[in-house]
Protein backbone atom coordinates (compact mmCIF):
# COMPACT_ATOMS: atom_id res chain seq x y z
CA UNK A 1 0.00 0.00 0.00
CA UNK A 2 1.19 3.22 -0.75
CA UNK A 3 2.66 5.49 1.98
CA UNK A 4 2.95 8.71 1.20
CA UNK A 5 0.96 11.44 -0.62
CA UNK A 6 3.31 11.58 -3.39
CA UNK A 7 2.47 7.24 -4.13
CA UNK A 8 -1.46 7.97 -3.32
CA UNK A 9 -0.96 10.77 -6.36
CA UNK A 10 0.33 9.08 -8.63
CA UNK A 11 -1.74 6.25 -8.42
CA UNK A 12 -4.91 8.58 -8.59
CA UNK A 13 -3.12 9.93 -11.73
CA UNK A 14 -3.45 6.40 -13.28
CA UNK A 15 -6.89 6.91 -13.75
CA UNK A 16 -7.96 7.12 -17.22
CA UNK A 17 -9.41 10.84 -17.88
CA UNK A 18 -13.00 10.84 -19.05
CA UNK A 19 -13.23 10.03 -22.92
CA UNK A 20 -13.79 12.70 -25.52
CA UNK A 21 -17.78 12.37 -25.42
CA UNK A 22 -17.92 12.64 -21.90
CA UNK A 23 -15.45 15.53 -21.48
CA UNK A 24 -17.10 17.76 -24.54
CA UNK A 25 -20.91 17.14 -23.11
CA UNK A 26 -19.79 18.70 -19.73
CA UNK A 27 -18.01 21.70 -21.15
CA UNK A 28 -21.25 22.35 -23.73
CA UNK A 29 -23.79 21.46 -21.02
CA UNK A 30 -22.87 23.99 -19.55
CA UNK A 31 -22.75 26.98 -22.34
CA UNK A 32 -25.94 29.14 -22.93
CA UNK A 33 -25.69 29.06 -26.47
CA UNK A 34 -25.58 25.40 -26.99
CA UNK A 35 -27.77 23.60 -29.53
CA UNK A 36 -29.83 20.55 -28.69
CA UNK A 37 -27.88 19.17 -32.32
CA UNK A 38 -24.79 19.90 -31.12
CA UNK A 39 -25.60 17.82 -27.63
CA UNK A 40 -26.64 15.15 -30.20
CA UNK A 41 -24.03 15.11 -32.42
CA UNK A 42 -21.53 14.37 -29.60
CA UNK A 43 -23.37 12.03 -28.09
CA UNK A 44 -24.11 9.83 -31.54
CA UNK A 45 -20.61 8.95 -31.28
CA UNK A 46 -20.91 7.02 -28.87
CA UNK A 47 -23.65 3.98 -30.07
CA UNK A 48 -23.36 2.19 -26.63
CA UNK A 49 -23.60 5.69 -24.72
CA UNK A 50 -26.44 6.41 -26.76
CA UNK A 51 -28.49 3.58 -26.53
CA UNK A 52 -28.22 3.01 -22.41
CA UNK A 53 -29.06 7.30 -22.54
CA UNK A 54 -32.60 6.08 -24.42
CA UNK A 55 -32.96 3.70 -21.46
CA UNK A 56 -32.80 6.21 -18.64
CA UNK A 57 -34.78 8.55 -19.61
CA UNK A 58 -37.78 6.29 -20.61
CA UNK A 59 -37.09 5.10 -17.33
CA UNK A 60 -40.37 5.04 -14.73
CA UNK A 61 -38.03 7.70 -12.63
CA UNK A 62 -38.79 10.75 -15.13
CA UNK A 63 -42.48 9.51 -15.81
CA UNK A 64 -42.77 11.05 -19.16
CA UNK A 65 -46.17 10.61 -20.96
CA UNK A 66 -44.76 9.49 -23.88
CA UNK A 67 -42.10 7.37 -25.32
CA UNK A 68 -38.76 9.36 -26.00
CA UNK A 69 -37.68 7.62 -29.22
CA UNK A 70 -34.39 9.98 -30.33
CA UNK A 71 -31.49 12.06 -28.79
CA UNK A 72 -32.51 15.47 -29.79
CA UNK A 73 -36.15 15.12 -28.19
CA UNK A 74 -34.71 13.26 -25.03
CA UNK A 75 -32.94 17.01 -25.04
CA UNK A 76 -35.64 19.23 -25.53
CA UNK A 77 -37.72 17.27 -22.79
CA UNK A 78 -35.07 16.10 -19.98
CA UNK A 79 -32.80 19.39 -20.68
CA UNK A 80 -28.86 19.55 -21.37
CA UNK A 81 -27.72 19.64 -17.64
CA UNK A 82 -29.80 16.41 -16.88
CA UNK A 83 -28.75 14.96 -20.39
CA UNK A 84 -25.30 16.01 -19.08
CA UNK A 85 -25.65 14.01 -15.66
CA UNK A 86 -27.05 10.45 -16.98
CA UNK A 87 -23.90 10.86 -19.44
CA UNK A 88 -21.41 11.05 -16.61
CA UNK A 89 -23.59 8.98 -14.39
CA UNK A 90 -22.87 5.89 -17.39
CA UNK A 91 -19.55 7.01 -17.35
CA UNK A 92 -19.01 6.92 -13.65
CA UNK A 93 -20.69 3.36 -13.52
CA UNK A 94 -18.85 2.16 -16.34
CA UNK A 95 -15.40 3.31 -15.14
CA UNK A 96 -15.80 2.59 -11.26
CA UNK A 97 -18.74 0.23 -10.82
CA UNK A 98 -18.69 -1.94 -13.36
CA UNK A 99 -16.26 -4.71 -11.81
CA UNK A 100 -15.83 -6.83 -8.53
CA UNK A 101 -13.59 -5.21 -5.93
CA UNK A 102 -10.98 -6.66 -4.11
CA UNK A 103 -12.43 -5.42 -1.34
CA UNK A 104 -13.88 -8.12 1.17
CA UNK A 105 -15.75 -5.22 3.61
CA UNK A 106 -17.36 -3.19 0.80
CA UNK A 107 -18.79 -3.44 -2.45
CA UNK A 108 -18.92 -1.67 -5.42
CA UNK A 109 -22.77 -2.61 -5.66
CA UNK A 110 -23.29 -0.58 -2.16
CA UNK A 111 -20.78 2.00 -3.45
CA UNK A 112 -22.73 2.53 -6.32
CA UNK A 113 -26.41 2.94 -4.15
CA UNK A 114 -25.30 5.54 -1.99
CA UNK A 115 -24.03 7.73 -4.42
CA UNK A 116 -27.14 6.96 -6.55
CA UNK A 117 -29.65 7.24 -3.79
CA UNK A 118 -27.70 10.49 -2.64
CA UNK A 119 -28.45 11.95 -5.73
CA UNK A 120 -31.84 11.16 -5.71
CA UNK A 121 -32.73 12.48 -2.03
CA UNK A 122 -30.86 15.89 -4.01
CA UNK A 123 -34.12 16.27 -5.48
CA UNK A 124 -36.40 15.59 -2.43
CA UNK A 125 -34.35 18.11 -0.69
CA UNK A 126 -34.52 20.80 -3.37
CA UNK A 127 -38.24 20.65 -3.50
CA UNK A 128 -38.58 20.87 -0.10
CA UNK A 129 -36.03 23.75 0.60
CA UNK A 130 -37.35 25.63 -3.34
CA UNK A 131 -33.63 25.09 -4.44
CA UNK A 132 -33.94 25.81 -8.45
CA UNK A 133 -30.33 24.04 -9.30
CA UNK A 134 -31.44 20.58 -9.33
CA UNK A 135 -29.90 19.06 -11.92
CA UNK A 136 -26.54 20.66 -10.04
CA UNK A 137 -27.32 18.79 -6.67
CA UNK A 138 -27.66 16.09 -8.63
CA UNK A 139 -24.83 15.21 -10.31
CA UNK A 140 -22.90 16.60 -7.15
CA UNK A 141 -24.65 14.14 -5.08
CA UNK A 142 -24.10 11.37 -7.38
CA UNK A 143 -19.95 12.59 -7.19
CA UNK A 144 -20.33 13.22 -3.40
CA UNK A 145 -18.64 10.03 -2.55
CA UNK A 146 -16.27 8.93 -5.66
CA UNK A 147 -13.16 9.18 -3.32
CA UNK A 148 -14.50 6.09 -1.53
CA UNK A 149 -14.70 3.82 -4.76
CA UNK A 150 -11.29 5.17 -5.93
CA UNK A 151 -9.69 4.34 -2.43
CA UNK A 152 -11.58 0.85 -2.61
CA UNK A 153 -10.06 0.35 -6.34
CA UNK A 154 -6.55 0.98 -5.88
CA UNK A 155 -6.16 0.58 -2.11
CA UNK A 156 -8.22 -2.17 -1.03
CA UNK A 157 -6.34 -3.60 1.67
CA UNK A 158 -6.67 -0.06 3.12
CA UNK A 159 -10.41 0.39 2.94
CA UNK A 160 -10.67 -3.15 4.59
CA UNK A 161 -8.84 -1.58 7.55
CA UNK A 162 -10.73 1.33 7.56
CA UNK A 163 -14.27 -0.71 7.46
CA UNK A 164 -12.99 -3.04 10.24
CA UNK A 165 -12.18 -0.32 12.38
CA UNK A 166 -15.36 1.13 11.42
CA UNK A 167 -17.23 -2.24 12.35
CA UNK A 168 -14.89 -2.68 15.98
CA UNK A 169 -15.96 0.89 17.38
CA UNK A 170 -19.47 1.73 15.58
CA UNK A 171 -17.84 4.50 13.93
CA UNK A 172 -19.38 6.54 10.75
CA UNK A 173 -16.78 5.70 7.84
CA UNK A 174 -15.80 9.67 7.66
CA UNK A 175 -14.72 9.32 11.61
CA UNK A 176 -12.99 6.28 10.88
CA UNK A 177 -10.59 7.85 8.47
CA UNK A 178 -9.51 10.56 11.05
CA UNK A 179 -8.04 7.54 12.80
CA UNK A 180 -6.01 6.49 9.84
CA UNK A 181 -2.90 8.57 8.39
CA UNK A 182 -4.24 8.06 4.74
CA UNK A 183 -5.31 10.83 2.68
CA UNK A 184 -9.39 10.64 2.55
CA UNK A 185 -12.10 10.18 -0.03
CA UNK A 186 -12.74 13.93 0.38
CA UNK A 187 -9.21 14.76 -1.20
CA UNK A 188 -9.56 11.89 -3.96
CA UNK A 189 -12.46 13.23 -4.92
CA UNK A 190 -11.98 17.03 -5.03
CA UNK A 191 -8.10 15.84 -6.72
CA UNK A 192 -9.71 14.07 -9.73
CA UNK A 193 -12.94 16.61 -10.13
CA UNK A 194 -10.27 19.94 -10.26
CA UNK A 195 -7.74 17.62 -12.54
CA UNK A 196 -11.52 16.53 -14.81
CA UNK A 197 -12.03 20.52 -14.90
CA UNK A 198 -15.55 20.08 -13.42
CA UNK A 199 -17.09 23.48 -12.44
CA UNK A 200 -16.83 24.83 -8.30
CA UNK A 201 -20.51 24.33 -8.37
CA UNK A 202 -20.21 20.82 -8.30
CA UNK A 203 -16.34 20.32 -6.89
CA UNK A 204 -17.45 22.22 -3.46
CA UNK A 205 -20.46 20.55 -2.20
CA UNK A 206 -18.36 17.40 -3.11
CA UNK A 207 -15.24 18.89 -0.89
CA UNK A 208 -17.46 20.04 1.94
CA UNK A 209 -20.05 17.53 2.10
CA UNK A 210 -19.14 16.35 5.68
CA UNK A 211 -18.50 20.20 6.60
CA UNK A 212 -21.15 22.54 4.77
CA UNK A 213 -19.87 25.20 7.51
CA UNK A 214 -16.61 25.36 5.67
CA UNK A 215 -17.83 26.86 2.55
CA UNK A 216 -16.87 30.50 2.92
CA UNK A 217 -18.56 31.46 -0.50
CA UNK A 218 -22.18 32.30 -0.30
CA UNK A 219 -23.62 31.33 -3.73
CA UNK A 220 -22.05 27.44 -2.99
CA UNK A 221 -23.57 26.98 0.58
CA UNK A 222 -27.07 26.24 -0.18
CA UNK A 223 -25.93 23.39 -3.19
CA UNK A 224 -23.58 22.42 -0.17
CA UNK A 225 -26.41 22.29 2.77
CA UNK A 226 -28.31 20.10 0.39
CA UNK A 227 -25.59 17.70 -0.90
CA UNK A 228 -24.76 17.11 3.06
CA UNK A 229 -28.52 16.37 3.72
CA UNK A 230 -28.66 14.54 1.33
CA UNK A 231 -25.89 12.16 2.31
CA UNK A 232 -27.20 11.72 5.89
CA UNK A 233 -30.59 10.43 4.07
CA UNK A 234 -29.03 8.31 2.54
CA UNK A 235 -27.38 6.61 5.35
CA UNK A 236 -30.30 6.08 7.44
CA UNK A 237 -31.75 4.49 4.76
CA UNK A 238 -28.41 2.00 4.27
CA UNK A 239 -26.08 3.16 6.55
CA UNK A 240 -23.85 0.53 6.03
CA UNK A 241 -23.93 1.16 1.67
CA UNK A 242 -21.88 4.42 2.53
CA UNK A 243 -19.52 1.96 4.86
CA UNK A 244 -20.88 3.63 7.69
CA UNK A 245 -21.36 1.71 11.52
CA UNK A 246 -23.52 4.41 13.18
CA UNK A 247 -25.44 6.91 11.50
CA UNK A 248 -24.25 10.24 10.65
CA UNK A 249 -25.15 13.15 12.30
CA UNK A 250 -26.71 16.27 9.91
CA UNK A 251 -24.55 18.88 10.67
CA UNK A 252 -26.51 22.00 13.11
CA UNK A 253 -24.99 24.77 10.18
CA UNK A 254 -27.00 23.24 7.43
CA UNK A 255 -29.75 22.19 9.26
CA UNK A 256 -30.71 25.82 10.48
CA UNK A 257 -29.21 26.73 6.36
CA UNK A 258 -32.02 25.10 4.91
CA UNK A 259 -34.26 26.01 7.48
CA UNK A 260 -35.65 22.44 8.35
CA UNK A 261 -37.52 20.96 11.04
CA UNK A 262 -38.17 17.25 12.22
CA UNK A 263 -41.51 16.80 9.74
CA UNK A 264 -39.47 18.40 6.56
CA UNK A 265 -36.96 16.33 7.30
CA UNK A 266 -39.08 12.77 7.58
CA UNK A 267 -41.29 13.88 4.69
CA UNK A 268 -37.97 14.96 2.59
CA UNK A 269 -36.87 10.67 3.74
CA UNK A 270 -40.26 9.79 2.79
CA UNK A 271 -40.29 11.27 -0.29
CA UNK A 272 -36.49 9.64 -1.33
CA UNK A 273 -37.38 6.36 -0.80
CA UNK A 274 -41.07 7.01 -3.17
CA UNK A 275 -38.32 8.20 -5.56
CA UNK A 276 -35.91 5.12 -4.80
CA UNK A 277 -38.74 2.54 -5.63
CA UNK A 278 -39.02 3.96 -9.67
CA UNK A 279 -34.94 4.46 -9.95
CA UNK A 280 -34.32 0.74 -10.48
CA UNK A 281 -33.05 1.88 -13.58
CA UNK A 282 -30.24 3.78 -12.82
CA UNK A 283 -29.00 1.49 -10.08
CA UNK A 284 -28.51 -0.45 -12.96
CA UNK A 285 -27.19 1.58 -15.26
Amino acid sequence: MASTLADVLKEIDSIPVPNFVVTKVIELASKPDVSAAELTSIIEKDPNLTVRIMKLANSAYYGLPQKITNLSHAIMILGFKTLRNLVIGVYTYDAFFSFKLETTKVSSEDLWWHLVSTAIATESVSNATGFINKEEAFLAGMLHDIGKVILAKLFPKYVDALITLASARSLTYEQAEKEMEFPDHVFVAKYLLEKWKFPEIIRIPVEFHHNPGGVQDESFKDITAIVHASDVISSILNQKAAGNYTLPIMKKEAWTYLKLNGTTFLDMIKSTRDSMKKSDSFFRI
